[in-house]
């Protein structure tokens, strides 16, 4: 299995509040994660960092699954567990309170593998065919009026709201996780922050993604260089996983 993360500033904002990992542990089973942190002045890169390390020690202390519902829950419970961590951070003191960051989750083991969403960072699939689709839904005040169907899709990547979260680690005590099967029929994963879905044109990275002459290092490195060129307005950050290539590296 091969896989590559990178994570970049961007051209305007003053910190990199994003926050990602790839661990594979003995067993072969591989937990990659994307962390955007919500808060501005209220220590968002604190409550990314803090959910990323979180779910990596869950993740070295864990026995084998047992099945593959064993490792949705393993999943569920291990994120309900990162948002109590960094509620409870947050509620602390003054200065965190209000923190919080999106996740983006994916795990494969060998009973299959498993996407999980928080917030608005995204996980797209593409498939062997070479079509692309987003496998997750954002969590987003934005995102629910398309659901009502009181806003069209194409309003929607425009509205003045769009990056309003209605859901998120550690800003409420209690969250929705969403968890969804990844097909078999599927080559790669992409997760990633809304620095980057949030500028950039799907079909851009479709393009990106489907090219086969491109290395994976070199796939993220354009799908940041492409948020970038579309402006860098937001930190952003990516990690591709080709559920079907062979030696496993990042860089």
């Amino acid at each position: 299995m091969r896989y590559s993360g990178l994570t970049d500033q961007g051209k305007t904002r003053e910190s990199n509040q994003d926050a990602y990992n790839v661990c594979e542990n003995h067993r072969g089973d591989l937990l990659a994660i994307v962390c955007d942190g919500v808060g501005g002045a209220s220590h968002g890169e604190v409550a990314s960092s803090l959910a990323i390390k979180h779910m990596l020690s869950k993740f070295e202390d864990n026995e084998d699954f047992l099945d593959l519902e064993d490792a949705k829950a393993w999943l569920y419970t291990s994120i309900v567990s990162t948002n109590d961590l960094v509620y409870k951070k947050a509620q602390k003191t003054s200065e965190y309170k209000g923190m919080g960051t999106t996740l983006v989750a994916l795990l494969k083991c060998k009973y299959g593998t498993l996407v999980a969403n928080v917030g608005d960072s995204r996980a797209y699939a593409l498939y062997k065919n070479r079509s692309m689709r987003a496998i997750t839904s954002d969590h987003t005040y934005v995102a629910n009026l398309v659901q009502l169907g009181q806003i069209s899709i194409q309003e929607a990547l425009h509205h003045p709201q769009r990056h309003v979260i209605t859901n998120a680690i550690g800003i409420w005590k209690a969250i929705e996780v969403d968890i969804f099967d990844v097909e078999e029929s599927v080559q790669s994963v992409l997760l990633c922050s809304d620095g980057l879905h949030g500028y950039v044109d799907e079909r851009l990275i479709n393009n990106i993604l489907k090219d086969q002459r491109l290395h994976i290092h070199t796939k993220t490195q354009r799908l940041v260089q492409a948020a970038n060129d579309a402006g860098g307005y937001d930190n952003v950050t990516v990690i591709v996983v080709d559920l079907n290539g062979g030696e496993s590296h990042d860089e």
